[in-house]
């Protein structure tokens, strides 16, 4: 049959950004959710914003005084992912479409 997926929870998003605070390792924050460390791994690199390589990618609409040195550790939050997958849970995975017929019937 295969595997079955899940996505992540609002939950588990937030024990993944504790933990991050923390300095729990990837592996260690994967066993403690019952998950693959590389969905931790994938869930931090997509949610994760380095102030350190801020020179790397320029963006002039960033103040400066967001620029830290590289000792800056990763930021991760979960809020921004959470709104990601409850935006793509409401939207239709296809759009509804009407024959002329039954329109005109509904008429």
């Amino acid at each position: 049959m295969g595997a079955v997926y899940s996505h992540l929870s609002e939950e588990e998003r937030q024990i993944i950004q504790i933990e991050i605070g923390n300095g729990t390792g990837i592996r260690a924050i994967g066993a403690m959710l019952g998950r693959s460390p590389s969905t931790i791994g994938r869930e931090i690199k997509r949610n994760t914003w380095f102030p350190s390589n801020e020179n790397d990618s320029y963006r002039p609409y960033r103040p400066k005084r967001l620029k830290t040195g590289p000792w800056t550790g990763r930021y991760y939050i979960a809020g921004p992912a959470q709104r990601k997958a409850d935006r793509r849970r409401m939207k239709p995975r296809k759009p509804h479409r009407l024959s002329y017929g039954r329109l005109w019937a509904q008429v």
